[in-house]
């Protein structure tokens, strides 16, 4: 195995101890010693790869929205199937058990740091969501009463509902089987022949 093979097996072999750890003790509770010790690396090999716990926290969340967005950002065809997929990014953040999930949004809502960084990341998830939009906007797609903006920014706090939701409650769903039944019924509220719909309804 050469050295670059060794440094990814030994970043991955300290995730994974993280995960299990957070998931059987908690955010908190855990140590960097107790990091290290399970998954056999010196505590020092641990700050070779992450300066601190908070640091182990955004690798966890990773860099998969950038991934998809610029994966996304150059698709053609019908708006609505891209927005749906858009809108599961956040959800593929989190392929991970209940336990650990809620872990990690310790670590998020724990740190000022690692808050500020997830703050960033919603902002770039809303703005890439309000770019999908407008352009179904401008295709006849999407309603057009509501701006782009506030469309993608009910979105994100669709999303961090559903978040909590599935964290604080005992089921077999995974997140994102939960966030596609969810953002589907979204979807269908933001079409244009959705528009109105809510005085119609209050007026019979």
């Amino acid at each position: 195995m050469n050295r670059e093979a060794k440094k990814k097996l030994t970043r991955f072999r300290i995730v994974e101890a993280s995960m299990e750890l957070f998931e059987n003790q908690g955010y908190e509770s855990t140590t960097v010693q107790q990091i290290a010790t399970r998954a056999d690396v010196a505590k020092g090999t641990f700050f070779n790869y992450f300066s601190s716990k908070e640091d182990l926290i955004l690798e966890l969340q990773g860099s998969l929205i950038r991934r998809e967005i610029e994966n996304q950002s150059g698709l053609q065809g019908p708006i609505m199937p891209q927005l749906l997929n858009g809108l599961l990014i956040h959800a593929r953040q989190y392929p991970l058990t209940q336990a650990v999930t809620r872990a990690v949004l310790q670590g998020v809502y724990g740190s000022e740091r690692i808050g500020s960084a997830q703050s960033e990341r919603s902002g770039e998830f809303a703005r890439f969501l309000a770019m999908i939009i407008r352009k179904g906007q401008e295709r006849g797609e999407i309603r057009t009463d509501l701006s782009a903006e506030k469309i993608a920014g009910m979105a994100v706090q669709c999303y961090y509902g559903v978040l909590m939701s599935w964290v604080l409650q005992s089921t077999e769903e995974t997140l994102e089987d939960l966030m596609r039944c969810q953002f589907e019924i979204f979807t269908g509220g933001i079409r244009p022949e959705a528009a109105g719909m809510g005085e119609r309804l209050s007026y019979g």
